[in-house]
């Protein structure tokens, strides 16, 4: 795919649906309470979800956020050799959550200031996943021969 934006973004979604896999069996079999798709909340309502209505246009937000970061990473990467794509998804994908993390506690976002240890290896796992498959995919698009 000759289109980095779109290769990226898509990329980006695609990662972002596993990484949200991985956070809802968390939320599902009780690992952990706090969602992904509450972040998105807080940043679309100042609030967590109450209906089923936020709670699919959180999530929509949030698989749009990821796929944002698809295309950053893919732009970065235009910058970067291509060997060792796998290690540099997984610390993108790491790094992004440590930032977002800390971001949230530095500023005091309201019910994401404190996190639980539950909740916090629930989400590092969720964003090694995605940085892995994010540059998997993107690599994948890379040696597509189709055409976007």
């Amino acid at each position: 795919m000759k289109d980095r934006v779109t290769a990226g973004f898509i990329s980006g979604i695609i990662a972002g649906i596993a990484m949200n896999i991985v956070d809802w069996i968390g939320f599902i079999i009780g690992f952990h309470e706090e969602r992904l798709l509450d972040w998105a909340a807080i940043a679309i309502y100042g609030h967590l979800p109450n209906t089923l209505a936020e709670i699919i246009f959180a999530q929509m937000g949030q698989l749009f956020f990821a796929g944002f970061l698809g295309f950053i990473l893919s732009v970065i990467l235009l910058k970067l050799t291509s060997g060792n794509y796998l290690i540099k998804g997984l610390l993108f994908g790491l790094i992004a959550w440590f930032a977002l993390y800390a971001i949230s506690i530095a500023i005091r976002l309201p019910s994401l200031e404190q996190h639980t240890l539950n909740t916090t290896i629930s989400h590092f796992i969720s964003s090694s996943v995605y940085g892995l498959l994010l540059t998997f995919t993107l690599n994948w698009f890379d040696k597509a021969s189709f055409k976007v």
